[in-house]
């Protein structure tokens, strides 16, 4: 993931292909107005890619990739070493929400096209390399429900209070997203929608439910190397 791949004519469809997608839509750029970027013809996007639908995926797989290497990097700078899952989901979130406040193209992008994914119609061979596109965001969601089977093992009391392995992974979930989608509506029409929701107090969620006496002071120190 992390390791740089030698730019070759796959890798410079998807990255004008993305440039192309935010900057005019998906319905506006069609696969001629990439292959003449990229200096090849529609035949040879179509030798990588199923049809626009799979190339509009494979731009999403790239896009989770990006997300993916910004968590592991943003927890590898901030020395995160806690014993404690809890820390660790909470850092995850962050970073998540960080990258999203800094690169809302990309935000508006997945939310607008997350359902192309789907790869109805694709052989074996081409199945397995759609599905290897979207490495980064299957990583980044077993980061997260590890993470929350971990606070529940170690934290018994969360369960007897009758909070579930799936709930948890889907209220972290549906915090992500829906903050990050409810920036995207603050920016279109703040007097509808309200004023864009600071990180800390999305996180101050989250942590309320997995501290169930609060975070302690051990807890705050425990974060980091």
């Amino acid at each position: 993931m992390l390791a740089k791949r030698e730019p070759n004519v796959e890798e410079r469809i998807l990255q004008s292909a993305k440039r192309l997608f935010f900057d005019r839509g998906v319905s506006r750029t069609p696969l001629r107005a990439i292959a003449m970027d990229v200096g090849t013809s529609e035949s040879g996007i179509l030798r990588f890619f199923h049809d626009k639908h799979d190339l509009v995926g494979a731009v999403a797989g790239l896009c989770w990739d990006e997300v993916y290497d910004y968590i592991v990097e943003a927890l590898r700078a901030r020395h995160v070493c806690s014993h404690d899952p809890r820390v660790e989901l909470l850092e995850v979130m962050q970073a998540v929400l960080e990258h999203a406040e800094a690169n809302r193209a990309t935000v508006s992008f997945l939310v607008d096209h997350f359902h192309y994914r789907v790869a109805a119609g694709l052989d074996t061979a081409a199945l397995a390399r759609h599905e290897a596109r979207w490495d980064g965001y299957t990583q980044y969601r077993r980061m997260i429900e590890q993470l929350c089977m971990r606070i529940l093992n170690e934290n018994p009391g969360l369960r007897a209070a009758g909070i579930t392995y799936l709930g948890l992974c889907n209220l972290t979930l549906c915090l992500i997203y829906g903050a990050s989608g409810g920036w995207r509506l603050s920016e279109a029409n703040p007097l509808v929608h309200g004023e864009k929701v600071p990180i800390e107090d999305i996180l101050a969620v989250l942590r309320k439910v997995i501290y169930k006496n609060g975070p302690s002071t051990d807890d705050a120190t425990d974060r980091r190397c």
